[in-house]
């Protein structure tokens, strides 16, 4: 079966989870990805917890289906064994501080001047340019300087359990560029290079709640939507049982079918009133909810069509009815997955392999010649 990206060739050079994120989801879409690893320990991700047998679960989640190839990036003889697989590769996704790559001889300039038609992407913290260029940093970092970990609180002193800038904003972002690149190289035969900056991509999905400030520096805008836990209409409640249920009745068409089906039609006048009438249906709303277990208000608004959900836990999530109808968990090689959502079926993807599993394979294909252009090899 042919994938969109069969025949396609990355090189991955980068380290822990946004790269590895995003050349997983190439490899989902059939792409060879053949991931350059330090002989000192690989890839840190390897050792990372949380750990089983001594490999980290993101590792065994991130790395399945790409080659393992041992490549000290620092050894003087690493550059000739690098060109040439750059001869036979289409993308290239690294990871270092711009300074680190130039040192290495890996940036967009050194290697895209030896081969144009290179698609070459860089996943750092703040860019390739600008004050902050070659500052360390992690997620905790790009979402707190882009204003998404302050968006809820004022003073945020819970850290968040996803990782945004290096998932949302590094992975995915890397992802829809590279995609659009290969498109721009179908058609002018020219390879990009590729600046992806963590911290820009956590800012642009500021975009919505910074609105007043864009729009007009935050002077003249009222007015606020619902969403953010003052209104009854869209809120997340506590069961008998303990656990939780969330209400998304934004419409009024829903919030009034929603009082129906409670036998509270005085309530549903009261959908968008102001903070002293809100905080009354709330509490009212509330006591509702923890009259009854979680269970039985889900069998109860089977009933409406209103937006009623559980709030399900990451185990939860996993075996709710809908997914597994869907497919989208799947077993295989000895772990379960999450189908991506960009496709409709995926290559069977080998077990995340073992340091340096594939060096000695991919190096004398390449240095006898048969490790041919990707880009000849497609259909």
């Amino acid at each position: 079966m042919l994938f969109p990206l069969t025949g396609v060739r990355v090189l991955d050079l980068t380290r822990l989870v946004p790269g590895a994120f995003a050349t997983l989801m190439l490899a989902e879409l059939g792409a060879e990805v053949i991931k350059i690893e330090d002989p000192r320990g690989g890839d840190p991700m390897r050792h990372m917890p949380p750990v089983l047998d001594g490999r980290g679960l993101y590792d065994l989640l991130l790395n399945r289906g790409k080659k393992s190839v041992v490549l000290d990036l620092r050894g003087e003889e690493s550059g000739a064994t690098l060109d040439r697989l750059l001869s036979s590769t289409d993308i290239v996704v690294e990871s270092f501080r711009p300074a680190t790559a130039r040192r290495l001889g890996v940036s967009a300039g050194q290697l895209r001047a030896r081969h144009p038609r290179l698609i070459h992407c860089a996943i750092t913290g703040y860019g390739q340019t600008g004050p902050y260029a070659d500052r360390p940093g992690h997620d905790l970092n790009y979402v707190a300087i882009s204003g998404v970990l302050s968006i809820d609180r004022p003073a945020p002193l819970s850290l968040p359990r996803m990782f945004l800038a290096d998932i949302g904003g590094g992975a995915m972002t890397t992802v829809i560029g590279i995609l659009a690149a290969l498109y721009g190289r179908e058609r002018t035969g020219e390879g990009a290079s590729l600046d992806i900056s963590m911290h820009e991509a956590a800012l642009y999905w500021l975009m919505l709640p910074a609105a007043r400030e864009l729009v007009d520096d935050g002077r003249r805008a009222t007015g606020e939507l619902p969403t953010f836990g003052k209104h009854a209409c869209y809120n997340v409640y506590e069961t008998k049982d303990g656990e939780s249920i969330a209400l998304g009745a934004l419409e009024p068409k829903f919030w009034t079918t929603f009082c129906r089906a409670l036998g509270r039609d005085d309530l549903a006048a009261h959908q968008l009133t102001d903070d002293e009438d809100q905080r009354r249906v709330l509490e009212e709303i509330r006591r509702t909810f923890a009259s009854r277990t979680s269970d039985e208000w889900l069998a109860f608004f089977d009933a409406h069509d209103v937006g009623v959900t559980r709030v399900n836990r990451p185990a939860g999530a996993l075996a709710d009815p809908h997914i597994v109808a869907r497919g989208a968990v799947v077993r295989g090689q000895g772990l379960r997955a999450i189908r991506p959502p960009f496709a409709s079926g995926v290559p069977d993807l080998a077990p995340a392999p073992p340091l340096g599993q594939h060096t000695e394979e991919v190096l004398r294909a390449c240095y006898n010649g048969r490790l041919g252009s990707a880009t000849k090899q497609r259909p």
